[in-house]
């Protein structure tokens, strides 16, 4: 009994120790000062069929928190990616995509909500797989080059202590409520109708393409990956 006690006692002293090592260590490693943001960003909407991009091994039994498909069902934020395959009615890997976002709309499972146009859910969907896409050099350089230290991925994924998870909640909350398309957003973004509303629209879905935002990204998810 005491020496379950003292175990316990033990563990809880290096968990708060290593807590306390983290903000260190993402100095050190050249994370941005809003590595929580960026990453929640590009890891919010992530499928099975994304993380394959990174690690083909990937499966559903990943720890990468993501908006719940369904906002309407259970938590908001789920545990892990999901598995969104693709059908093949199509010949183009393009179309097929458009075609599962348009056969998705009003069934509320694409985890953005009621509020999205179909223009808006398909600008939403290739923004992502164009991130991803973006990601993935980062991504191979980090693994190939200059691998993560086990202190620094620990840390990294504890994102219900590092903001991650909570930043990946506040977009679906705001999902419920209208269309965010960056975490930045401090005025609720236009409907998607036309030249000028699209202008806006894309700059705000640049606002991730910078070299720290692809680093933090690439960082975190070689280190959710690198065990398949």
């Amino acid at each position: 009994m005491m020496k379950t006690f003292l175990l316990a006692i033990i563990a809880v002293i290096a968990a708060v120790a290593h807590a306390n090592n983290c903000p260190a260590l993402y100095k050190q490693s050249n994370l941005s000062p809003i590595f929580n943001e960026t990453i929640a960003h590009a890891i919010h909407s992530m499928t099975v069929q994304g993380l394959r991009l990174f690690n083909p091994r990937a499966t559903a039994n990943n720890k990468i928190p993501t908006v719940n498909q369904n906002l309407h069902n259970g938590d908001k934020v789920v545990a892990f990616a999901p598995e969104d395959p693709v059908g093949n009615d199509f010949f183009d890997f393009t179309m097929n995509m458009i075609d599962r976002v348009l056969t998705n709309v009003g069934t509320h499972d694409d985890g953005l909500g009621h509020h999205w146009s179909p223009a808006e859910r398909i600008v939403h969907v290739f923004h992502m797989w164009d991130l991803w896409l973006h990601i993935q050099p980062y991504y191979q350089r980090i693994a190939s080059s200059s691998p993560v230290s086990d202190a620094l991925c620990e840390c990294l994924l504890d994102t219900k202590t590092n903001g991650i998870y909570n930043n990946v909640g506040w977009v679906a909350n705001h999902y419920e409520s209208g269309t965010p398309i960056s975490l930045k957003n401090v005025v609720e973004i236009p409907p998607l109708v036309d030249g000028n509303s699209w202008k806006i629209w894309k700059k705000d879905l640049l606002q991730y393409y910078n070299e720290e935002s692809l680093t933090d990204a690439g960082m975190y998810l070689y280190c959710a990956l690198k065990d398949f």
